[in-house]
């Protein structure tokens, strides 16, 4: 891709360079507009292929609604019980705390591993009642009950922050569907009494306790369950994923920033020398990457070179 400066229209990618003959000064645009095209063009991409996704799963289950409606944030998916969401409720301050709802947590927590909300709201019942200082006489702690040594492993820093402890025992849960096939009885089984005890015998373990925990987390998937209506102040780790897909981060405007369109990140010097600049005409045209003309015309803004 190339763009010609001197008075040459630049394509699609680029938009338009062009020196001003007159003062003789060159008007460049600056990187973050040239990646507003692209920005919206994905944004639109992404919109059709809600869309159609939204079509064909209204289709395969013989619902009827409005041409091109997409599931409302907070539904879930009629086939696979996964929580739809768009991102969280709350706001990510500066220094990473997030304040959310409880429930959002578990939305975002079925979306990300891929687990039925009612399973995961339906485990958290069973496990501590959605308490998130829960100590069990076996040492596990927290929403879901998960222990020091899980913790450690799945990468929860505080056990006790709902944030992490979910989204920590929601891996977890995956893990143990993979494992059994998608059997939600046989990851609950596995989650109470580890997945080798499962495979030991075959299907849940003849243990009372096991027996009773299955039982229990199938009857609360089937009546459903409410999660409490509480907000909590988290920090969030990788296990949470992106947490900012539809929610207002606080951000400080970087200092003389221009044009700088909502949720632009900087552009890296390969981003830059993704586009060629032909600068000049004729038999004296250079082309050079848009990295280096900017930094071309710096160095003439200073009288260098």
């Amino acid at each position: 891709m190339a763009l010609a400066v001197n008075g040459v229209r630049a394509n699609p990618y680029v938009n338009t360079a062009y020196a001003d003959q007159g003062n003789g000064k060159t008007t460049i645009t600056p990187f973050s507009d040239i990646l507003k095209k692209e920005k919206e063009q994905a944004a639109a991409s992404v919109s059709s292929a809600q869309k159609a996704q939204a079509a064909q799963t209204a289709s395969s289950s013989g619902a009827t609604s409005p041409s091109g409606a997409v599931p409302p944030s907070g539904a879930t998916t009629p086939s696979t019980g996964i929580a739809s969401t768009n991102g969280t409720t709350g706001r990510l301050s500066s220094d990473g705390k997030l304040m959310t709802t409880l429930d959002d947590i578990f939305r975002r927590a079925s979306e990300k591993y891929n687990i039925s909300y009612d399973f995961l709201t339906a485990v958290a019942k069973a496990e501590s009642d959605f308490n998130p200082n829960c100590v069990s006489s076996a040492g596990a702690k927290g929403i879901m009950q998960v222990m020091p040594y899980e913790a450690k492993e799945l990468g929860i820093t505080d056990v006790f922050d709902p944030e992490q402890n979910i989204m920590g025992a929601a891996k977890l849960l995956a893990a143990h569907l993979e494992k059994f096939d998608g059997d939600t009885t046989l990851a609950a089984a596995a989650y109470n009494a580890g997945s080798g005890r499962v495979k030991q015998y075959g299907g849940v373990p003849p243990f009372k306790e096991t027996q009773n925990y299955v039982k229990k987390i199938a009857s609360y998937m089937k009546e459903g369950v409410k999660v409490p209506d509480k907000t909590y102040t988290v920090s969030p780790n990788k296990l949470s994923g992106d947490v900012t897909k539809s929610q207002g981060q606080s951000t400080q405007a970087s200092s003389g920033a221009q044009n700088q369109i909502s949720g632009a990140v900087p552009a890296t010097d390969e981003e830059l020398n993704q586009s060629m600049v032909v600068v000049g005409s004729g038999e004296q045209a250079v082309t050079m990457t848009y990295g280096a003309y900017l930094r071309y015309l710096e160095l003439g803004s200073l009288g260098v070179g």
